[in-house]
């Protein structure tokens, strides 16, 4: 899942959780940014694999 919000992630129990650094309705980046889109969704991918409990900060 991804959050813009981990405190409030936290407290729901998501299992897996990408937190994002971007504007509230934008979870993936700015409309457009293509790269930036890919890089949330290989990340998403990645966490997929992880363990529950498991999360993680964006990075560029």
């Amino acid at each position: 899942m991804i959050t813009l919000l981990p405190e409030v992630t936290e407290k729901v129990g998501v299992p897996r959780t990408l937190h994002v650094p971007f504007k509230l309705g934008r979870p993936c980046g700015e409309p457009f940014d293509f790269e930036t889109r890919k890089k949330v969704i290989n990340q998403l991918l990645e966490l997929a694999a992880k363990p529950a409990g498991t999360r993680m900060e964006y990075s560029e």
